[in-house]
C-alpha cells in the first residue's frame, strides 16, 4: 500500500467495471427491516504464530503472546439506540454507479495492479457495515466492513480507517466477475451493488517519468515519460482511456501552462499503488465538461514557484454541465498557491463546481482526501444531488487564498443543492485560519434543503461576527416557500469550536423546523435562535474536547457516544 505524507492512507489503483444494479434514487430501493441480522464478526486479516517451538528462543511465550491473533474486535458495530441518529433521508448509492461509462475507472482493472474503490452511500443511519456476499470468483476480493473498534476507559471507541467501506483486490486476474456487496445501516436497511468487474489491459496509460519513455506505446511495461505524449496523440485518441502516474509527473511544463481538458484528454487519473504519485501543476488545470471523471491515489499540488497574483480568480479543478458522478478520493492537495484574496468573485477553489445551464449534477462523491500546507477553499459546488463528502481531513493546513465569493473551507453554495451528506470530516489538527476575503467557515451552505451536516470534528479560529466553524445561511430568497419543515436542513452529532454561524433572511412563509440541531456539542459558543430553529439536546457555552476535539475526561460519562462527533458505547 502507498504511504501518503502525512497520514496513511488507501492505495486507490482503481480500475474496474462495476455494472451496479440496485440502485436508485428511489427510497423504494432500501429495505428498512426491524432486525438487521447481519454478522458482526471481524476478520481482523492476521494469523496466531506458526513457529516451531523447538526453534523458539527464552521469550519465545511472550513473543507469542505478542504476534497472536487478537481475535474480533469488543462489541458490535452495530450500536444501541440511543447511541446513533434514525436516517434523515433514503439510502443511495452515490459511487459507483451503474449508468457510467463503459471505459470509467468503476467498470475497469488492469491485471496485476491492486485495484479499489471506495463504496460510498449518501443518507442512511451512518455508521454501515459493509459486506462481500457474492465474490463472483474473484479469490483475494476484500472490503472494510466495519468502523475499527478498541476498549478504551470504560468505553467502546468506533474509529474511520482509510479500509473502511473500500472494495480490493490486491491482484487482479484477467477476466469478468458478477460482484454482489451489501451496506447495512444502524437500523437495518440495506442497499444492494451488484458488480461486473472486467480485468484486462485495453485503455490503459502508464507515465513515468524515471523509466519511461515518449516514444513508448504507454503500456505497464513501457510507459510514456510525460503527460505531454498524451496531449500529442491525434484526434483525440486517449480521450477515453485511464491513466496511471508514477513519481513526480509535471502537469503542465510549459510556460503558460496546459490544461487537462475531459473533451479531449482521458478522465480518469490515478497514482500508481507504492509509487508515491504527485502531480504538480503551474498555471494549467482540469477542465471538466463530461461524466465520469475521476482522480485518486496521488498527491496534487501546486508547484512551489508559482503564485498567481493578477487578482483574477482560479481553480485546480473546473467542473462544468454534464458532469454527473465525479470521484475525488485519497488525494493529497498540499498546495494550493494564489492571490490570498481574489476580487473576481469567480468562486475560487481547489474544486469549482459551477452552476449548470440547465439540470442538476447527480451522485459526487468526494471522501477520503487530505488537505496540509498553504491551501484554501476546497470547493464551491452549485446543483448537486445525491452526492457525499466524508471522511475528508485538514491537518496543518493554512487556509490563505480565497475570494469574496466563497465562505466556507467546503462550501456548498447555490442553485439549490439537495440530497447531499457531509460526514465524518475532521478540520481539528494544526490548522490556520487567517481572515481573508469572506470565508468564515469550515463548512458551509447557501442553498441547499434535504442535506445533512453529521459526525464532523471542527476545530476553527473562526470567531469574528458571522463566522464559526459550521457557516450556515438559511430560507434564502432563492429557495422561497418550497424549503419547508419537509425538506430541511439537518445538523446533527458535530462536535464544533468555537462558534456557529446560522443567518439568513426570515421569511414569512418558512416553516418551523427548516433547520434542526440534534446532539452537537459547541465549544466555548452558544447556539443561535431563531423561530425556524428546532433545536433539542445541544451542549455549548463550555470547553468540552481537546485539541483534537475529543471529549474531555470529565464529560466521557454523561457525554461520550450519544453527542457529538466521536461514536462509542460504554463496555458492558
Amino acid at each position: 500500500m502507498r504511504s501518503q505524507s502525512p497520514t496513511r492512507t488507501l492505495v486507490l489503483t482503481l480500475a474496474m467495471t462495476l455494472a451496479l444494479t440496485a440502485c436508485s434514487d428511489d427510497p423504494g430501493d432500501t429495505d428498512r427491516p426491524t432486525d438487521a441480522g447481519a454478522d458482526t464478526s471481524v476478520d481482523t486479516g492476521t494469523s496466531p504464530d506458526t513457529a516451531d517451538a523447538d526453534d523458539a528462543g527464552p521469550d519465545a511465550d511472550a513473543d507469542a503472546d505478542a504476534d497472536a491473533d487478537p481475535g474480533p474486535a469488543p462489541g458490535s458495530w452495530q450500536l444501541p439506540e440511543a447511541y446513533f441518529m434514525p436516517a434523515k433521508m433514503p439510502m443511495t448509492l452515490t459511487h459507483p454507479r451503474p449508468e457510467a461509462a463503459a471505459w470509467a475507472l468503476s467498470k475497469n482493472a488492469h491485471p496485476g495492479v491492486h485495484w479499489e474503490i471506495p463504496i460510498v452511500v449518501q443518507g442512511g443511519a451512518w455508521p454501515f457495515r459493509y459486506a462481500i456476499t457474492d465474490d463472483g470468483g474473484a479469490t483475494g476480493l476484500t472490503i472494510g466492513e466495519e468502523l475499527e473498534r478498541s476498549e478504551d476507559d470504560g468505553f467502546i471507541v468506533h474509529r474511520s480507517t482509510p479500509e473502511y467501506g473500500t472494495l480490493g483486490w490486491e491482484e487482479p486476474v484477467e477476466g469478468t466477475y458478477d460482484i454482489t456487496l451489501q451496506v447495512t445501516d444502524q437500523e437495518g436497511a440495506t442497499l444492494d451493488v451488484a458488480v461486473s468487474l472486467k480485468v484486462g489491459t485495453e485503455g490503459w496509460l502508464f507515465v513515468d517519468p524515471v523509466a519511461g519513455d515518449d516514444a513508448n506505446p504507454g503500456t505497464r511495461d513501457a510507459p510514456f515519460a510525460s503527460i505531454a505524449r498524451i496531449h500529442a496523440e491525434p484526434d483525440e485518441g486517449f480521450k477515453d482511456h485511464r491513466v496511471y502516474l508514477k513519481g513526480l509527473v509535471p502537469m503542465d511544463p510549459e510556460p503558460g501552462g496546459t490544461n487537462i481538458s475531459s473533451g479531449r484528454m482521458p478522465s480518469v487519473w490515478v497514482g500508481f499503488p507504492g509509487s508515491d504519485a504527485v502531480l504538480e501543476a503551474r498555471v494549467g488545470q482540469f477542465i471538466v465538461s463530461g461524466t465520469d471523471f475521476t482522480i485518486a491515489n496521488l498527491e496534487h499540488r501546486h508547484a512551489e514557484d508559482f503564485f498567481q497574483d493578477d487578482g483574477g480568480y482560479f481553480h485546480m479543478f473546473t467542473v462544468y454541465d454534464n458532469t454527473h458522478r465525479v470521484l475525488i478520493h485519497d488525494v493529497h492537495f498540499s498546495r494550493f498557491h494564489g492571490n490570498p484574496q481574489n476580487v473576481d468573485m469567480g468562486n475560487s477553489s481547489i474544486i469549482m463546481f459551477t452552476n449548470p445551464a440547465e439540470g442538476e449534477r447527480n451522485h459526487v462523491a468526494v471522501v477520503n482526501n487530505l488537505l496540509s500546507g498553504d491551501n484554501g477553499t476546497f470547493t464551491s459546488a452549485y446543483q448537486l444531488r445525491y452526492s457525499v463528502f466524508e471522511k475528508n481531513r485538514a491537518l496543518g493546513a493554512n487556509f490563505k487564498t480565497s475570494d469574496s465569493a466563497t465562505w466556507a473551507i467546503f462550501y456548498i453554495k447555490g442553485g439549490l443543492n439537495e440530497f447531499v451528506s457531509l460526514r465524518a470530516n475532521t478540520f481539528a489538527e494544526g490548522n490556520q485560519w487567517p481572515r481573508i476575503a469572506n470565508t468564515s467557515g469550515a463548512l458551509g451552505m447557501d442553498r441547499a434543503r434535504n442535506i445533512e451536516f453529521a459526525y464532523n470534528r471542527l476545530h476553527t479560529d473562526y470567531t469574528w461576527d458571522r463566522s464559526g466553524a459550521l457557516k450556515i445561511w438559511t430560507a434564502s430568497p432563492a429557495t422561497g416557500s418550497s424549503w419547508t419543515a419537509d425538506t430541511p436542513v439537518w445538523v446533527y452529532r458535530n462536535s464544533l469550536r468555537e462558534q456557529v454561524s446560522i443567518e439568513g433572511h426570515n421569511l414569512d412563509d418558512v416553516a418551523e423546523g427548516t433547520l434542526r440541531l440534534e446532539k452537537n456539542i459547541l465549544d466555548k459558543g452558544t447556539w443561535p435562535q431563531a423561530d425556524y430553529i428546532q433545536a433539542s439536546d445541544n451542549l455549548g457555552g463550555e470547553t468540552f474536547h481537546d485539541e483534537a476535539m475529543n471529549l474531555l475526561p470529565a464529560y466521557r460519562d454523561a457525554h461520550l457516544g450519544q453527542r457529538g462527533a466521536q461514536i462509542a458505547v460504554p463496555v458492558d
